[in-house]
């Protein structure tokens, strides 16, 4: 492709041998000047994708914005923010900046006015400084939304069309989307001129390069579970996901009992802390992180070995997602999924999209661990020993030995001392499970259903994830059972099974929810979802 020698530079340097599918077919319909519609899963290289025409076509002698990209969360955009950099690194006067909320907004009208080319951003921050006229978009040139279905989902469409409305006319427009839902194509109609599709899906579905496997096992024994697995195929990085920040906190705290090296993100931790815990895995110190979808949309790792689905994905989309992040540049990735009972429908409608069937496997016994971690045990003793200088340690040695100890009794107490398993309960019982798939439909005959009324809504910056998260501290129900939700401007909705409807009004009404007090009231007239299909 005929781009700038400065930009060849820099992506040879990025170790850029051959342009994966999503760039081959994108980038020269941009350089073209076509709108395009991309088709594609994280992982598959958009942000090049976009990233490379965007830096070869911009005039950066002219210190006016000239690309807008927008982004569902903080760290996708940050992260497009510090692969574009790395592109842009032979690139003179190259400037981009990040907007994005939980990060002060003076700091960003500061960086803002040193007059940057390109903004990368989330919807609502870019919107705010539209309004407050800290951020002008009349000579943009390039609109890009990355992951669109997802912001979507989370109740950005009118922000996305507002910040259109402040855009030229004369412009090209690329929109990347996993799934393609009917306001996907009303903003592609809106906003776009016969726009390019390009679609390499697929091929990410059917990923050869993953080995996808799954177990049953009742929800109490999951933790149990995951333990066993990390310590058999011991894996150097990890992401294990879960359907909600409430798990994602009990789930890490259960681990680091058990001597993991882990840590978390999701949505409600302070953003500083976010991009720490995500710098440390990416280099290593963390080898598991424990996230739930949106808190790691976008993340490109390539050396994550394994992917663990604590909760089955409510989605197969989601899924198909997770899993993408192994794999990865030919090498073989795992995907294990820890399947309850209620959550076998979610499996056969993944294994329907993904035209295969995902092996199932039994957990290991608590006997094969023991054996799998002492021969661990022993490797390092030994590599240890081999490596190192032990004069102070013969020192200790001789000091206990004066005790009347021997040698042997002296190893064996170091050994249990070393194998102890801080405040984790040992659980050596057999936890497979066997159990039949039987279709239960919910019901969501208004007669049938309990419909609540929620007085926070958009305003308030409330998510799905929230919803579920609220409901589910307080009263023991599957996602699965909370139908329906439809966020609004001032307020909102969801839909359980009438058999939870008292426990949830006595434990959730006059509650706090993202600081607020929550005040629960029956909808008598059930409302179709406006925002969001569950």
């Amino acid at each position: 492709m005929d781009i700038r020698k400065e930009i060849e530079k820099a992506i040879e340097e990025m170790g850029f041998v051959e342009f994966t599918d999503i760039q081959k077919q994108t980038i020269p319909l941009l350089l073209e000047g076509h709108d395009v519609i991309g088709h594609s899963h994280t992982g598959t290289g958009k942000t090049a994708a976009f990233g490379i025409p965007i830096l070869d076509k911009l005039d950066f002698t002219q210190n006016v914005v000239q690309a807008l990209i927008l982004a569902p969360t903080r760290e996708l955009a940050v992260q497009i923010h510090d692969e574009m950099m790395r592109m842009a690194k032979y690139v003179d006067n190259c400037k981009i900046v990040t907007v994005f909320g939980g990060d002060p907004i003076t700091r960003q009208i500061y960086s803002l006015k040193q007059r940057p080319q390109i903004i990368v951003g989330t919807p609502g921050r870019t919107l705010d400084h539209l309004r407050r006229k800290t951020l002008r978009l009349e000579n943009v040139k390039f609109m890009v939304l990355d992951e669109a279905d997802e912001m979507l989902k989370m109740g950005f469409q009118e922000d996305i069309e507002a910040v259109f409305q402040a855009l030229p006319v004369e412009r090209q427009t690329l929109m990347f989307s996993a799934t393609m839902p009917k306001p996907i194509l009303h903003l592609a109609k809106s906003y776009m001129i016969e726009p390019e599709h390009v679609r390499v899906i697929g091929e990410e579905s059917t990923n050869t390069d993953v080995v996808q496997q799954y177990y049953k096992v009742k929800r109490e024994n999951k933790t149990e579970a995951l333990y066993r697995l990390l310590n058999i195929y011991r894996p150097k990085l990890a992401l294990v996901f879960c359907n909600t920040k409430v798990k994602v906190d009990e789930l890490t705290q259960e681990l680091i009992e058990r001597g993991i090296n882990c840590d978390k993100i999701h949505g409600d931790l302070p953003q500083t802390t976010r991009l720490d815990v995500l710098k440390k895995f990416h280099n290593g110190m963390i080898e598991v992180l424990i996230a739930t979808d949106v808190a790691a949309r976008g993340l490109d790792i390539k050396s994550v070995e394994a992917v663990f689905n604590y909760d089955v994905p409510e989605k197969a989309d989601y899924y198909v997602h997770r899993i993408g992040r192994t794999g990865r540049i030919g090498n073989i990735g795992y995907s294990f999924t820890l399947v309850s009972k209620g959550e076998m429908k979610q499996i056969e409608e993944i294994e329907r999209i993904i035209n295969s069937k995902i092996k199932k496997r039994n957990i290991p016994t608590y006997d094969k661990v023991q054996d799998v971690k002492n021969d661990k045990l022993i490797e390092e003793i030994t590599r240890t020993f081999e490596s190192g200088n032990f004069e102070e340690e013969y020192e200790i040695l001789n000091k206990a030995i004066s005790t009347k100890l021997s040698e042997d009794q002296i190893i064996v107490a170091l050994l249990k001392m070393l194998k102890r398993e801080n405040n984790a309960a040992i659980n050596s019982a057999d936890i497979n499970e066997e159990f039949e798939f039987k279709t239960k439909k919910f019901d969501r005959d208004s007669s049938k259903s309990s419909r609540f009324h929620l007085n926070l809504g958009k305003n308030f910056d409330l998510s799905v994830s929230d919803i579920l998260d609220f409901v589910r501290s307080k009263v023991q129900i599957e996602n699965k059972d909370i139908q329906d939700i439809a966020i609004l401007t001032e307020f909102s909705f969801f839909s359980v099974p009438p058999k939870y409807a008292d426990e949830i009004m006595a434990k959730c009404n006059f509650t706090k929810l993202k600081g607020k007090k929550a005040v629960l009231s029956i909808s008598r007239k059930p409302r179709k979802p406006t925002n969001y299909k569950r």
